[in-house]
């Protein structure tokens, strides 16, 4: 009886340590992806503070656009603009927060609409209206997602996006 108490004794201690050694090993990988959200920047974007009230303001420019998509083809360049706002003040978000958040989906509503310009794809502008609704709740501060690897991913969808703009200024001008 005494060597199967010692025995119970030494398989606690052990699930202890390994318990104690798994926190140590999340909070550091916690820590990592924290520092990795904090460095994944756009190269070439200045970054500037973000407005609120223009942040509102381009969410019903927008919502105007998908609801008339006819209208998407005459305001190429505004959705360029707005894109490249959206992209200096997402370059200048802390990560995790409602301001990136809201950011990278302005971003990436103005994106989606200027493909809808190039190619009329009903996903594009379903996409859009998508992104419009995640940037006015991240607006009205209700963002479900506020976690470190929550903030890479609205970096990487940041970067991501930048890559896409790329591309459609290329098809664009093969185009004209």
């Amino acid at each position: 009886m005494r060597i199967f108490g010692a025995l119970l004794i030494v398989v606690l201690l052990a699930m202890a340590a390994v318990l104690y050694l798994s926190k140590e090993d999340t909070a550091a990988s916690l820590q990592a992806v924290t520092a990795i959200a904090a460095d994944l920047r756009e190269s070439g974007v200045s970054r500037s503070h973000f407005e609120p009230e223009t942040a509102a303001r381009m969410v019903s420019v927008m919502q105007e656009l998908v609801d008339s998509p006819d209208q998407i083809a005459g305001h190429t360049e505004d959705l360029k603009t707005i894109a490249a706002t959206a992209a200096s003040w997402a370059d200048a978000a802390h990560a995790p927060s409602a301001e990136l958040r809201a950011s990278v989906a302005l971003r990436s509503a103005a994106g989606d609409l200027r493909e809808y310009g190039l190619r009329s794809s009903q996903l594009a502008l379903a996409n859009a209206a998508r992104h419009l609704d995640s940037a006015r709740s991240a607006l009205a501060g209700d963002i479900t997602g506020t976690a470190p690897t929550d903030a890479v991913r609205d970096r990487l969808d940041n970067l991501q996006r930048g890559q896409q703009e790329r591309y459609q200024e290329l098809e664009e001008e093969l185009n004209r």
